[in-house]
């Protein structure tokens, strides 16, 4: 073919003409559609020769779905839609952002991809259709997602868009069901709607009765289809809830429901009765206009519910579902199941796609973003040698990495289940907010039934006694502590994802907010947890890079943490271990001869034997300028040459933090089992005057139980798993991520950049969340006392009462909402 048509579709090449490498020979495309295609046709291997690809029914669907072009006038149209699509905010087409006014979500699963090329045909497909305003496909995940307009276009053509592709759709199993619980409540709220409008019409009609004489056939023909109507609406549009109501009352827990189902049944009987006997009183549409206020309730709540879950469904979405599983077999990768790779296999990750298992880095390097992970927005360099974890994007390069975890083993796959585990879990406000509709719901009902007996022994009317029993059931309103309360949580849980910060107790931020001293373990805590060498220091005619060399030489083969660190250090300077001969290996250290040169590094007294007693040598500090160290010295030819100070990195994050806690009154304290002299000497940098060093994790948890038993509440900080009795014992127990089973963590909360510095999202973020539960739960109670005596008084009408009901379960869940608003780190 003449290298001056496209590959794939033989149309000229133009100024949108593409090029890429397939098996070592570089192809040319007139487009990038083309291109996608013609790797989606090798990948799946329909057609085993590529001169006939233009015969496979892939082809021939991409054509008509205007992905690849049919003649020049096609290509030029698609030139031109590229042209704005570049101009165009990048932004605007993300299918993630939140809902506009006119648009729907629709989330599916795809199955039937064989390369990332798939997901961008189905992406570009979707977006040639009108009406489809945004669409991101994931092929690693199998997701796709997307906004619609329904009036212009409707979801079974976009189903039947991606399966004229070849592609198979299933609905997410939890999206699934939440969407067809979402469809049936806006059905039967639709329903609803229209018969009690119709009720209420008609009621107006036989209310007129009041005011003029009606003729019993007249009152019969207005009074049936209002019956009729008013029957669907409490069986149909009710049902659910009065199931609820009774159950509840069976299991002795009755909750709202019972409350309002209660209401509109009896509202409705006794309507029936009064119809029965031929009364205009009749208050069917009182029964209604419960009923639907509810469900409106109900479906704006879910609403809402939905947006603060955004975050957490995007989070469980990051599971792969696909890896490139390089092998013998297909050493340049090939796709397939994740359940397919095992510890040990190679899998290979291009830029823009997300790492699918834990694993080290064999080959190739690039930037990765671990901000699904941890909240952290900066790319982190990768090269060889370094790990990956699951679920994190590869941003540009292209690694090959051995894969270690796999599956639930993962950082991901450990962070989705402590995720599931909190979600389901019921704690703190909830534990008491159950009890509290334990008595709360009793209560009202025995205030109606009394309200009720008290307004008919005071010589009102059966009618107006029913009324204002109805109207104290339901104006109350417990769905703050039902509802408003858990999503405060859920709303938490949400932000602190995005810092970083992983929830596995949800009442974790009541126990924040209660901190008022803050323990820390110091190594892998506030310091980075590894013995590393961090200064060379010289006497005047030696090198650092010299001494470097020498000892670096001397420690080659050598297997304890000085060599390591040595070696390691060596690398990273890019200094090349100079050879040593007649090596020999002692318990007080190593010596050599390099260069003529006998060379020791060890003990003070082995590597500097001519030195005078009790003298470092000329120029030699005591200590190193920061970290906590120790010294081992380097002598030539008998004489000092240099001193290798080593030590544990204080944290970046940790002074800073420190001083921030302080700043706001909380007591910062220090415990280690490291050496007392090194603990004292971290503490002196970090400016803390309470510490203790030498503790097994047993005194480590005295040490708790006793600032506990002062009255203190007390938050430790520690790794997770070392220190898991001192943090059974604490008030907050918070981790730091160090790479260890999250699963096995004894911790409410953990710090995924494995940085002391995210509790200062922790704590401000913790006084918001509680905030938002004060205010809820205060807002109920004044609604409560103030609503409750007024419809005792008959100053209501039920009507009044449950649309009074509905603006206050809004306010609290609006209030809830403000905290997505204001972010996370907010104080």
């Amino acid at each position: 073919m003449n290298p001056s048509n496209c590959q794939l579709c033989a149309l000229p090449l133009r100024r949108a003409a593409v090029s890429d490498t397939i098996d070592g020979v570089t192809l040319h495309f007139c487009c990038q559609g083309c291109r996608a295609v013609y790797h989606m046709l090798v990948a799946a291997g329909e057609v085993q020769d590529p001169a006939r690809f233009r015969e496979s029914d892939l082809y021939r669907q991409c054509v008509a779905a205007g992905v690849i072009p049919a003649d020049e006038a096609d290509l030029e149209r698609i030139e031109a839609l590229e042209d704005r699509e570049t101009q165009a905010d990048p932004a605007a087409g993300d299918a993630d952002q939140g809902p506009s006014a006119d648009t729907l979500g629709l989330d599916l699963m795809v199955e039937g991809m064989w390369c990332t090329a798939c997901a961008w045909v189905i992406e570009r497909s979707l977006l040639r259709m009108d009406g489809v305003e945004a669409v991101a496909c994931q092929f690693f995940t199998d997701r796709l997602r997307c906004r619609y307009r329904p009036d212009r276009v409707a979801p079974h053509e976009i189903r039947e868009a991606v399966a004229r592709l070849g592609y198979d759709l299933r609905d997410p199993e939890a999206g699934a069901a939440d969407r067809r619980v979402q469809h049936r409540q806006l059905a039967r709220l639709a329903i609803s709607g229209v018969l009690s409008a119709n009720v209420m019409m008609l009621s107006w009609a036989l209310y007129a009765g009041f005011f003029t004489e009606l003729a019993a056939d007249a009152v019969a023909a207005i009074s049936l289809p209002i019956v009729v109507m008013a029957t669907v609406v409490l069986v149909y549009g009710g049902g659910p809830m009065l199931r609820k109501a009774w159950f509840g009352l069976l299991r002795g827990a009755p909750g709202m429901e019972t409350l309002v189902g209660l209401g509109a049944l009896c509202t409705y009987l006794y309507s029936w009765y009064n119809w029965y006997q031929g009364s205009i009183h009749l208050y069917f549409d009182t029964a209604c206009m419960l009923i639907t206020l509810v469900l409106l309730g109900k479906l704006l709540e879910q609403q809402a519910r939905g947006r603060v879950r955004r975050d957490l469904d995007g989070f469980f979405a990051l599971q792969p579902a696909k890896v490139r599983l390089m092998d013998a077999r297909w050493p340049a990768g090939r796709f397939t199941a994740i359940e397919q790779l095992a510890v040990g296999d190679r899998f290979g990750v291009a830029a823009g796609e997300i790492v699918p298992a834990d694993g080290r880095v064999v080959a190739g390097g690039g930037h990765v973003d671990e901000s699904s992970l941890t909240g952290e927005p900066r790319p982190v360099k990768v090269g060889q040698g370094d790990t990956l974890k699951s679920g994190t994007r590869l941003l540009d390069g292209e690694v090959t990495a051995a894969t270690e975890k796999v599956g639930s083993e993962t950082v991901l796959g450990q962070m989705i289940t402590v995720m599931a585990r909190s979600l389901a879990d019921q704690g703190g406000h909830a534990g008491r907010t159950d009890r509290m509709l334990a008595w709360f719901v009793p209560v009202i009902l025995l205030l109606a039934v009394g309200t009720g007996l008290g307004a008919a022994w005071a010589g009102l009317s059966m009618d107006q006694a029913v009324v204002r029993a109805v109207t104290v059931m339901v104006i109350s309103c417990p769905c703050a502590l039902g509802v408003a309360i858990p999503m405060a949580r859920l709303a938490g849980i949400s932000l602190a994802g995005r810092e970083g910060i992983l929830v596995r107790d949800m009442a974790a931020f009541e126990r924040a907010a209660a901190v008022d001293t803050v323990v820390f373990d110091k190594t892998g805590t506030l310091t980075l947890g590894r013995w590393q060498l961090l200064r060379i220091e010289c006497r005047p005619g030696y090198q650092p890079e010299t001494v470097l060399a020498w000892t670096a030489g001397l420690e080659i083969g050598a297997d304890h943490e000085v060599a390591r660190s040595i070696l390691s250090h060596a690398a990273v300077q890019g200094v090349t271990p100079l050879p040593a001969t007649a090596v020999s290996l002692s318990a007080v250290g190593v010596e050599g001869s390099l260069a003529g040169r006998r060379v020791r590094i060890g003990q003070r007294d082995f590597a500097w034997p001519d030195a005078p007693a009790g003298a470092d040598g000329d120029g030699f500090a005591a200590e190193a300028l920061t970290g906590t160290t120790s010294r081992v010295y380097v002598g030539v030819d008998g004489r000092p040459a240099a001193v290798l100070h080593f030590g544990d990195r204080i944290r970046d994050g940790a002074p800073p933090t420190i001083q921030w806690l302080r700043q706001r009154q909380l007591d910062v304290q220090l415990v280690s089992g490291d050496d007392p002299a090194a603990v004292a000497q971290t503490a002196r940098r970090l400016g803390l005057d309470h510490f203790r060093g030498g503790l097994l994790p047993t005194a480590k948890a005295a040490c708790i139980d006793a600032l506990q038993q002062e009255g203190r509440r007390v938050a430790m900080v520690g790794d997770g798993v070392n220190d898991a009795a001192a943090m059974a014992r604490a008030h907050l127990a918070v981790a730091v991520y160090s790479g260890a089973g999250l699963v096995k963590e004894a911790a409410h909360l953990t710090l995924m950049r494995g940085d002391p510095a995210q509790l200062r999202a922790l704590f401000p973020l913790a006084r918001r969340v509680n905030r938002k539960v004060t205010q809820n739960l205060g807002c109920a109670w004044i609604y409560n006392l103030i609503s409750i005596p007024v419809a005792m008084a008959g100053l209501l009408t039920p009507l009044v009462a449950a649309t009074a009901m509905l603006l206050s379960s809004l306010t609290v869940i609006g209030n809830t909402l403000l905290l997505l608003r204001g972010g996370g780190s907010k104080g």
